[in-house]
Formats: structure tokens, C-alpha cells, sequence
């Protein structure tokens, strides 16, 4: 008999759904877990930008994007540590590409992103836009999330940044990790809106709060469309693939209008 913890019925109703066939084993960290380790790695990530900002200049805007890369990547290592370490098996609870099928999944997730960035931003964003605009009586608009006037150099770190480091580290933490965490152990909805809502809050840039937190809320909204992707594919490539798109779409659109 299996010793497999079996995931239990969702409040939902959706059990068994595309991440458990036949019954898989659940995940086997704690949201409290994930977060105490996010936060260890996010202080890690701090230390590890002091030696950038003391060789480069902490006024260099070039400073900052490697900085921005180094933390990204010193958080990716230190989740994948733990989770090599204390998760053994841990990539088939995240359901990491496998051989045979991560192409679709991947072309499924691609496709998604592509629908979701009109959907997101245009629609989601217009009707946020106009909501906060009416609370506040203030202006409202987007922080820049791109800086401008960017060298060759600095243009490069940001698409490599955005199309390639962000997209994984973030998918592994909050669907691969988080999600599966709240969602192994109170459904899908619960998992998908508190990794969303930490996902949208991760996306804060300082500036007015009222631009940050129409930055936040989209964000959440989008958080909580790649927990239903990565949902319905049953595999960490669809919700990588949607995430990835997105940000080609959105750096695209920035640099051709500038």
C-alpha cells in the first residue's frame, strides 16, 4: 500500500482534477514553510546585491538592473536548495516539463499568455483604471516598470530579466510552491487567490500608491490566470509559457512606444 500522502477531497468540487490523476501525492511544504523560505531567500538576495551596488555605483541605473537579476537569481537558488534538500521528489509535485509532453503544454500556455495580456491589461486595467480614478478623484496610471533611455548593455539585462529569469523564479515560488502549498490543502480557489494576492503584492514599485496598486491589482488578476493554466494543464510549463508571453508581449509593446 502507499505511503503517498493521498490530496484530499477540494471544497470546490474539481477533485480529481489535471494535477492529481489517479490520486497523486500532494505537496509535501506548507504555505507557512514557503513563505519563512521566500523570506530567507529574499534577505539573501539583499546581501547578495551589496558587493553590485559597491563595484558599480548605487546611483548607476545599470547598477540596479544587475542587481535586480542577482537577487532574482540568488532567490531561485536558494528555493531550489531547499527544495532539493528537504523535498526530495519535489519535481513531480511541481510537475516539472517532462519528455513527450512539455511542448504542448508549453504551446498551450504560450497561447493562453496571449490571450490573457489584452484581457489583463485593456479590460482588467481599463475598468481599474476607471474605479480608482473615481475613489481618489487623482490621476491614475501605471508605474514604468522599464527605464528609460536604456543603454545596449541595460537593454539586454532587462529582456534576458524579464523573458527568462523573472518568468521561472516567479512560476516556481508562487504557482510551483505557494499554489500547490494552499491548494493541496484548501482547493483551488484558495490557492489560486492567495497566490495571486502575493504575487500581485511582490509587483509593488515605489512611486504614488495609487499607480502602485493599480500595477498590484492587475498583477493579482494575472497571478491568479496562471494558477488556472498551470490548473487545468497539470504541469509547470503551461503557467511558465503563459508567464514568459506575457512579459514579451508587454516589453514589445513598451519599447515600440517610446
Amino acid at each position: 500500500m502507499s505511503s503517498e500522502p493521498v490530496i484530499p477531497p477540494r471544497p470546490d468540487g474539481l477533485h480529481p482534477g489535471p494535477l492529481e490523476p489517479g490520486g497523486a501525492a500532494a505537496a509535501t511544504w506548507g504555505w507557512v514553510e514557503s513563505a519563512g523560505i521566500y523570506l530567507l531567500a529574499f534577505l539573501a538576495a539583499g546581501l547578495a546585491t551589496v558587493p553590485v551596488f559597491a563595484s558599480m555605483g548605487e546611483e548607476s541605473e545599470l547598477a540596479s538592473l544587475v542587481a535586480t537579476v542577482v537577487a532574482a537569481l540568488t532567490i531561485i537558488g536558494v528555493l531550489l536548495l531547499w527544495l532539493s534538500k528537504a523535498h526530495r521528489g519535489w519535481q513531480g509535485l511541481v510537475r516539472m516539463p517532462v519528455r513527450g509532453r512539455w511542448l504542448s503544454d508549453a504551446r498551450a500556455g504560450a497561447l493562453f499568455g496571449v490571450g490573457l495580456y489584452p484581457v489583463a491589461v485593456v479590460v482588467v486595467g481599463g475598468i481599474l483604471l476607471v474605479l480608482l480614478k473615481a475613489l481618489t478623484g487623482d490621476s491614475v496610471k501605471a508605474p514604468e516598470q522599464v527605464p528609460q533611455d536604456l543603454s545596449p548593455v541595460g537593454l539586454t539585462v532587462t529582456i534576458v530579466y524579464a523573458v527568462a529569469i523573472a518568468p521561472f523564479g516567479e512560476e516556481l515560488f508562487f504557482r510551483g510552491v505557494l499554489f500547490r502549498a494552499i491548494r493541496d490543502r484548501f482547493g483551488f480557489t484558495v490557492g489560486a487567490v492567495g497566490s495571486a494576492v502575493a504575487f500581485g503584492l511582490i509587483h509593488y514599485i515605489p512611486g504614488p500608491a495609487i499607480d502602485a496598486a493599480l500595477l498590484m491589482l492587475v498583477m493579482t488578476f494575472v497571478g491568479a490566470a496562471f494558477a488556472f493554466i498551470y490548473e487545468r494543464r497539470g504541469a509547470f510549463a503551461a503557467p511558465l509559457a503563459a508567464h514568459v508571453t506575457f512579459n514579451v508581449i508587454g516589453l514589445a509593446l513598451i519599447l515600440a512606444f517610446r
